[in-house]
């Protein structure tokens, strides 16, 4: 969970107005603080709000790096979130303080994304916590909310990029979720197409531990690769995935999916998306031929389904080649073909119930 841990944070405001500061600066307020920077007015008969989004998260970053204890760190979040100080665990201190020097962090509000509910339950704590959608809707609701793009540089030139939902509240900015998944929230697409990663060769499952071990393919290309579990409080990752063979995992044995991500030159995606247990996923499996008998598509992905898909409609789609497969029926779907990209393509496997969609499969094509 080294990905999530770098991401680590606090609540309030540095003393920088600017977008970008250095590690040397401290992260609390002094007295020569701009109020033009730390306050904003009242908009449409609302509260006035201490320091901005963009604050908020550089603060998080630094206070990651600087705190010597986790609480300090915690009190950058929201009260929902798991790492707020009311919620807290044993092992807070493993997940918000890193002994990493940073050499500055750059943040700004991504003004075409929009803070939604989705975008919030994409991050990777929120899924593997018990955080309900409803309460996360009921925090949005009628408040303030922003997503800031950020971008840490570390001692060793090393950088990172992440997107976070922020909202206002009790007068003041806090993180809602850190580490939302690239394109939730925005008006593009995934944007899958863009990140060439090359990481995931199979996944195999251990009913018996409630386990499951991604095997990467030989020579990954990819900077680090995280495994996580979807429900479960259990992942983990490799900064160096060229001698690694696998990365294990273990599921809650009531439900859940195992979350595959890479990052490329400082960009993370989700690459790979499994449900667990196997007799009670979506989709069987995926398989790709780069040779297809017809002359519709230069190659195709066959998509299994199990009959297990309970909504109102189930969709495969390739990211690349805009390939689309769908049905009113999800759970009399036996299968479903998809033209892709000869040079690469994505399936992702979409059901949607009550008029909300959730990816249930994602896959990867590698020639």
């Amino acid at each position: 969970m080294v990905g999530v841990a770098a991401l680590a944070g606090c609540t309030g405001s540095s003393d920088d107005g600017d977008d970008s500061t250095d590690a040397d600066n401290e992260s609390g307020g002094s007295d020569d603080t701009d109020t033009e920077a730390t306050t904003t007015d009242e908009q449409d008969g609302q509260e006035s709000v201490s320091g901005s989004p963009e604050d908020t998260v550089r603060g998080y970053v630094e206070a990651s790096a600087e705190a010597d204890d986790s609480e300090t760190v915690a009190t950058y979040f929201h009260r929902v979130h798991p790492f707020h100080p009311d919620n807290l665990d044993e092992d807070a201190d493993e997940w918000l303080l890193t002994d990493r020097e940073i050499e500055s962090v750059e943040t700004e509000v991504a003004e075409d994304a929009e803070a939604t509910v989705d975008a919030v339950m994409s991050a990777p704590l929120m899924r593997m916590s018990e955080v309900e959608r409803d309460t996360v809707a009921d925090v949005l609701d009628g408040g303030r909310a922003a997503v800031v793009d950020a971008t840490v540089t570390y001692g060793d030139g090393e950088t990172t990029e992440f997107r976070s939902v922020t909202v206002a509240s009790d007068g003041e900015w806090v993180v809602l979720a850190q580490g939302i998944e690239a394109g939730e929230g925005s008006d593009g697409g995934t944007g899958s197409s863009e990140l060439e990663a090359r990481v995931v060769d199979r996944v195999t499952f251990n009913t018996e531990e409630d386990s499951a071990r991604v095997y990467l393919v030989d020579s990954p290309v990819a900077d680090s690769v995280s495994v996580e579990a979807e429900n479960r409080f259990s992942g983990t990752s490799t900064d160096t995935p060229d001698p690694v063979s696998y990365l294990s995992v273990y599921l809650d044995p009531a439900g859940d999916a195992v979350l595959v991500s890479a990052t490329v030159d400082g960009e993370s995606r989700p690459v790979h998306r499994e449900g667990y247990p196997p007799s009670e996923r979506v989709v069987d499996g995926v398989t790709f031929d780069d040779d297809p008998e017809t002359d519709l598509y230069d190659a195709t992905a066959r998509v299994e389904f199990t009959g297990n898909a309970e909504g109102d409609r189930l969709a495969a789609e390739s990211t690349v080649a805009g390939g689309e497969a769908s049905t009113d029926s999800p759970s009399a779907l036996e299968h479903a073909t998809v033209g892709v990209d000869p040079d690469g393509d994505e399936v992702v496997v979409t059901l949607t119930a009550d008029g909300e969609g959730q990816v249930v499969h994602r896959e990867r094509y590698h020639p």
